[in-house]
C-alpha cells in the first residue's frame, strides 16, 4: 500500500527544507536572534493600547526589513582560499588559516564567513568560530583563522564553508562563495615509543631493492663467478670477460630484512562497560604507539590485522605506512564477535613473508592464546602487548618462555603516558 504524501515527515517536506535552508544559509546568528526577538514583541504587542512592547518592535524591524535586501543581492566577486585539514590528533588542537581576496581589486563590504550547516561538536569535534565577520579593502587578502579542537578520535564530515555579503548590522546574507565540505580523521592519541625490543627474525624477501630502498642489507657487488645459462646480460663483468676469455658474472649479496604484522584484539562484548571501552581505547592508542615507532626504526610495516578486516598499509620500504595505520585506527569500533576465526586464515596465508607480528591483547584467553601459538609455530616471532588490569580469563605469565615475551599496561598507565606527552 503506497504511502500518502501527508504521512511523510515534516522534516522530508521540499517547502520545509527550503524554508530551513534558507533560514541557516541566509540568516546570521544574530539575524536570527533578531528575527525571533522582533516576533516575540510582535506577538506581546499586538493589543498596542495594553502595552507599549511594540515600540520594541518599532525598534526592531526595521533593521530587519532593510537586511533583507542581502537576500536578493548576487556573490561577492571575491574568492576564498586556503585548506582545512584533512587529519588531526585527538586532544591537540589546530588552527587552519584561510584567506578572503577580492577578485576584482575593489573593497568587498561586510562580508560573514560561515559554514552551510550543524559541525560535528556533539559527536568530538569543536570547530570555533561557528561564524566571523571580515571584509577586504581590495589590496591585500583578509584573514581568518579558525580553530579545530577534536576531543575523541572519528570521523568528522564538515559542511561546506561560505563566504557572502551582509549587511551594516550583519542580520542577513546573500548567496554565497564556497568551499566545499571536507571529511576529516581525527587520529587516536599516542606517545613516543623510544624502545620496542623485537624477536625478529630474517626471510628472503624477493623484492629486493624496488622493496627495500632503505633499510636493511643492501644490494652490494660481492664478486663475480662463471656464466651460467639463464643469466642476465645485464650482469655480465666484462672486464673480467676479457681478461679471462670467458664469460664472468657479476654477483650479489641477496637481500633480507624484517616485515612486520600488528595484529589489534578489538573484541568487546555488544554492551561494554566503561572500563571495557577505556581499555579499547588505550590499545588503539597504544598500537598508534608502535606504528610511529616502527615508521622511525628499520622494521617495515606490511599488515595491520583490527578486529575482523585485514589491512595493507605498505608496498615497501621508504613509503610511509604510519598514515595508513591511523586512518585505520580512527574509524575503528569494536567487534561484538571474537575476530581471531576470521582473520587467523588470511593473516596465516601471509605469514610466509613476515618476520614478526605485534600483537596488542584486551585480554587473555584460550582463543587468544591458541591464536599466537599458531602464529608462532608457523615460523614468525611474537611479541604480545597486553592492555588489561587486574586479572586475566587465563594466566598469561606461564606462556612468555614458549610464545616470547609479553608486556602487560594498564589504561591508567597509558593514559599517564599520553598526558606527559601532551603537557610535554
Amino acid at each position: 500500500m503506497a504511502t500518502s504524501p501527508l504521512a511523510r515527515p515534516l522534516e522530508s517536506a521540499f517547502l520545509f527544507q527550503s524554508l530551513r535552508g534558507l533560514y541557516r544559509r541566509r540568516l546570521t546568528e544574530r539575524g536570527r536572534f533578531v528575527l525571533w526577538a522582533t516576533l516575540a514583541v510582535a506577538f506581546v504587542g499586538v493589543d498596542t493600547r495594553r502595552a507599549l512592547v511594540f515600540m520594541l518592535f518599532a525598534l526592531a524591524a526595521p533593521p530587519l526589513l532593510v537586511a533583507t535586501v542581502q537576500l536578493f543581492r548576487r556573490r561577492p566577486f571575491v574568492q576564498l582560499r586556503g585548506r582545512l585539514p584533512a587529519r588531526l590528533t585527538a586532544g591537540r588542537g589546530v588552527t587552519a588559516a584561510l584567506e578572503v581576496a577580492s577578485r576584482g581589486g575593489e573593497a568587498s563590504g561586510p562580508l560573514s564567513l560561515f559554514w552551510e550547516g550543524p559541525l560535528p561538536a556533539e559527536e568530538g569535534l569543536d570547530v570555533r568560530p561557528a561564524e566571523s565577520f571580515t571584509e577586504t579593502d581590495g589590496r591585500r587578502p583578509a584573514r581568518v583563522d579558525i580553530a579545530f579542537q577534536p576531543r575523541r578520535r572519528g570521523r568528522y564530515v564538515l559542511p561546506g564553508l561560505g563566504v557572502a555579503r551582509t549587511d551594516p548590522f550583519g542580520l542577513a546574507r546573500s548567496k554565497a562563495v564556497w568551499l566545499p565540505g571536507e571529511v576529516i580523521l581525527a587520529y587516536p592519541r599516542y606517545f613516543t615509543l623510544e624502545e620496542l625490543p623485537l624477536p625478529t627474525g630474517r626471510r628472503y624477501q624477493p623484492g629486493g631493492i624496488p622493496l627495500a630502498s632503505r633499510v636493511g642489507e643492501s644490494l652490494e657487488f660481492v664478486g663475480t663467478r662463471e656464466y651460467r645459462e639463464g643469466d642476465p646480460l645485464r650482469k655480465i663483468h666484462w672486464r673480467s670477460w676479457a681478461r679471462l676469455g670467458r664469460p664472468v658474472v657479476r654477483e650479489y649479496q641477496e637481500e633480507y630484512f624484517s616485515r612486520i604484522a600488528l595484529v589489534l584484539d578489538t573484541f568487546l562484548p555488544r554492551r561494554p562497560r566503561p572500563r571495557e571501552r577505556a581499555r579499547f581505547e588505550g590499545a588503539i592508542s597504544l598500537l598508534a604507539s608502535v606504528a610511529d615507532h616502527f615508521s622511525r626504526s628499520d622494521e617495515v610495516v606490511d599488515i595491520l590485522a583490527a578486529g575482523p578486516d585485514l589491512y595493507e598499509v605498505s608496498t615497501g620500504r621508504s613509503l610511509g605506512y604510519l598514515d595508513n595505520v591511523l586512518d585505520v585506527l580512527a574509524c575503528l569500533e569494536p567487534s561484538p564477535a571474537p575476530p581471531f576465526t576470521s582473520i587467523g586464515p588470511r593473516l596465516f596465508e601471509r605469514l610466509e613473508g613476515l618476520t614478526t607480528v605485534v600483537a596488542v591483547m584486551l585480554e587473555w584467553d584460550e582463543a587468544r592464546e591458541a591464536f599466537l601459538q599458531r602464529v608462532r609455530t608457523m615460523g614468525a616471532a611474537v611479541r604480545v602487548l597486553l592492555v588489561h588490569e587486574g586479572e586475566t580469563r587465563r594466566p598469561w605469565t606461564a606462556v612468555s618462555a614458549d610464545l616470547g615475551e609479553v608486556t602487560r599496561f594498564t589504561p591508567e598507565q597509558l593514559e599517564a603516558r599520553l598526558v606527559a606527552e601532551e603537557e610535554a
